[in-house]
């Protein structure tokens, strides 16, 4: 993802992938995970940190869900960090009361390691911003907040 306050488009292929494309043509490939995680939520107080230290961009896009529909992209957000496996972004789900649910990852090798381990990597992001270099991409009408 670029830092640029560019529109997106986020799309899912029938293949269990989002797609997040950019308005320069580039696109990010998500591996649909929710099955894989389940309904294991993580709640959003969470994200206080990465906001009061300023680690959100503002980005315009529009979301689509697994049978085509379109979804609204303002209860979503991308949270994009560096871990033991390098830099990973992952499509998390925000309008669900005050929780998160991780749904997309953009490494496929993120796909295969275990839920907890995936869980694991999302939250120690969130609460150690700082020491993964991470950033919350969020719409620019987001409802989302940190609970």
């Amino acid at each position: 993802m670029s830092c640029e306050d560019s529109p997106v488009d986020v799309m899912m292929s029938s293949a269990g992938t989002w797609r997040l494309k950019s308005e320069d043509g580039n696109v990010r490939t998500f591996f649909d995970i929710r099955r894989k995680v389940g309904n294991k939520i993580i709640r959003a107080y969470l994200l206080k940190t990465m906001i009061e230290e300023g680690r959100v961009q503002r980005i315009r896009a529009t979301l689509k869900g697994p049978k085509d529909e379109f979804k609204d992209f303002a209860d979503f957000l991308v949270l994009g960090a560096h871990g033991e496996q390098g830099d990973f972004h992952m499509l998390v789900e925000a309008g669900v009361y005050e929780n998160l649910r991780i749904v997309g990852t953009d490494k496929e090798e993120l796909h295969q390691i275990q839920p907890d381990a995936l869980l694991a990597m999302f939250t120690d992001a969130l609460e150690n911003p700082a020491s993964h270099d991470a950033m919350l991409f969020l719409s620019v009408d987001s409802r989302v907040r940190p609970g």
